[in-house]
This record gives C-alpha cells, sequence and structure tokens, in this order.
C-alpha cells in the first residue's frame, strides 16, 4: 500500500530534484519493481527480461530498485533517483503532483476493487455495522484507509465511530488473527491469509471504491526522451501478451513471486484488470481519491486529473 507524503516532504523532494541529470543523456534507466500485492505484469517482465531486451538497442541499461512505499517512489521521482515508478498508487501520484513534482501517467497499470478488504474473525463482528465502538487496523492514508471510511459511510457511520489504528498490512494481519482487534483493512496475500486463517470479509472495494494504480515517470522524459517511454511500454505490452497466451505459466511465475500455492494465485487473478489505455472513469475515479483527500485532511491543492497529471498519450493505448 501506498502511504501519502506530506507537503513538506514533497517540497523538500522538489528541491532535489533540480539538481538531477537531464533525461536526454540516460545511459542508465531505473524503473521501479513492485511485485505486491500480485503485479503479474511486473513479475513476467522481470522473469522473461522484456526491459533488458526492450533497451539494449537504445544502448540504456536497466536497474530496478525495488521501492514499494509510494511515498518513496514520489520522493526518488522528485530527486531524480528513479525514472519511471513502475506501479504507484493513483493517490500518491496526485499528491506529487498536487506539491509540484514533474510526474506524468503514462498507462494505467490495474484496477483492483476487490482485492481490498475490511475483513474480521470467524467470531468477530457480524456487519460492518457491527464496528460502531470497534477497533480497526490498517494503513492510514491509503486506499484501504478510504474503503474504511466509504463503507462506514454507506452504513450511516463515521470515521469517528470506530477506533483506527494505523498499522501497515503484515502487522494488522498479525493483530487480527491474534485477537488484538476486530478488523483489519487489508489486500493481496494478507487478506487471503486472514481467510486461511478462519476470517472473513465484511466488505471489498467492489461498489465502494475504484481504486485504480498507475505506471508514471518524470515529466521531462515524456518531453526529451518518448523513445524511452515507448521502450518501457513495449515491454509492459509483451508482458500482458505473455499473461494472455501463456496464462498457466504467468500464474506459476506469480506464484512463485509470491510464495503463495497457485490456487490463491488463480484466484487473485480475478480481481484485477491490468489494461493499460486510461479511460474516462479512471479519471473520475482518481478525482473520487482527490476529494477524499481534501476531505481527510491530507491534499489542500486540488488539481485537474485529467489535464496536470494524465499524459495524452495515456488515453490512446491499446
Amino acid at each position: 500500500m501506498k502511504t501519502l507524503l506530506r507537503s513538506a516532504l514533497l517540497g523538500l523532494a522538489v528541491a532535489v530534484a533540480a539538481t538531477s541529470a537531464p533525461a536526454q543523456t540516460l545511459s542508465t534507466l531505473r524503473v521501479t519493481y513492485v511485485a505486491a500485492p500480485f503485479n503479474v505484469p511486473s513479475i513476467v517482465m522481470r522473469a522473461k527480461g522484456y526491459l533488458d531486451e526492450a533497451f539494449k538497442p537504445l544502448g540504456i541499461k536497466i536497474e530496478s530498485p525495488e521501492i514499494t512505499s509510494g511515498a518513496h517512489q514520489m520522493q526518488a521521482l522528485a530527486a531524480g533517483e528513479i525514472h519511471i515508478a513502475s506501479v504507484l498508487g493513483g493517490s500518491s501520484a496526485i499528491l506529487g503532483r498536487a506539491n509540484g513534482i514533474d510526474v506524468k501517467v503514462i498507462a494505467a497499470y490495474s484496477r483492483s476493487p476487490k482485492a481490498f478488504m475490511i475483513l474480521t474473525r470467524a467470531d468477530g463482528p457480524a456487519d460492518v455495522k457491527a464496528l460502531k465502538g470497534k477497533t480497526v487496523a490498517g494503513p492510514k492514508g491509503t486506499t484501504l484507509h478510504q474503503l474504511l471510511a466509504a463503507a462506514l459511510a454507506k452504513n450511516g457511520m463515521r470515521l469517528a465511530d470506530i477506533e483506527h489504528i494505523n498499522m501497515d498490512l503484515p502487522a494488522a494481519r498479525a493483530a487480527l488473527i491474534a485477537g488484538k482487534v476486530d478488523a483489519a483493512t487489508l489486500a493481496g496475500n494478507n487478506a487471503l491469509a486472514v481467510e486461511k486463517a478462519g476470517g472473513r470479509a465484511l466488505a471489498t472495494g467492489a461498489g465502494l471504491i475504484e481504486p485504480t494504480t498507475v505506471i508514471a515517470v518524470r515529466g521531462d522524459l515524456i518531453d526529451k526522451r518518448p523513445d524511452v517511454v515507448a521502450a518501457y511500454l513495449s515491454a509492459h505490452r509483451k508482458a500482458l501478451a505473455f499473461m494472455k497466451s501463456n496464462p498457466d505459466e504467468a500464474l506459476a511465475l506469480a506464484a512463485a513471486e509470491q510464495k503463495i500455492d497457485l490456487a490463491d494465485a488463480r484466484t487473485m487473478m480475478t480481481y484485477y484488470d491490468f489494461s493499460l489505455r486510461f479511460t474516462d472513469r479512471d479519471v473520475a475515479n482518481l478525482a473520487a481519491d482527490q476529494e477524499f483527500m481534501v476531505e481527510a485532511g491530507m491534499l489542500k491543492t486540488r488539481i485537474d486529473i485529467g489535464r496536470d497529471l494524465i499524459a495524452p498519450g495515456a488515453f490512446k493505448l491499446d
């Protein structure tokens, strides 16, 4: 999950960015590698060497730092430490752009409302309404935070009606299974682990939120090295084509990377839409994310999602 950056940290990152090397002199391209919660295209791209293959004709070497936090990816983009955030939460991209980071979204990565859940133990609260006065663990300032707020609102409640404890996913999962909290907001393998331990979902994102992860780059990469952007997208498309033509092998690669069994990988695959093209619905989903951040006091300055954040080419991808 992507923890949101505060404005002060982003301002510092922007200042650092001014000293970074210009995109046109690239000899090494740094692209984040984010496998969790179930980023199959990235797993396939690495396993099959598609990135190295795509950039060899350009004489560019690929480095793939594993930076999973959206906040840290934004800081690294601003500082010129990475060029492409391969899997970035839409909220992190919005917050970065609103606070002056030159970030542009070149494609959607995934949409996965069913992968985000509010879970409890078998003997836990019967439904979302029963969470009133209870303790819920999970990462604040994230898509899961937004899911919790939406689920409570649908049932006539607010976050103030529960005790919301800020925990990362493994800690929240462990606290729930140990009986230290009444419910937890979880995704991916952590949600599956609770269900395997006998837990159950009180709600998923379906019908409540439409979380969208994106592929984002430094803005100067689009302006000065469009060939690099094109090469990256070609490698990503190749991974998607492999997933379509070799679904069993792709699932096996993902299961091995995530250390889950094949049956769980097959279940998780049904939660995800990995199509690249950005749509008006995606823009609307990100606009809803932005409104949530404003209402929660995480963001003061709104941006025009379609104009300020999304590169025009993202709407034309096949």
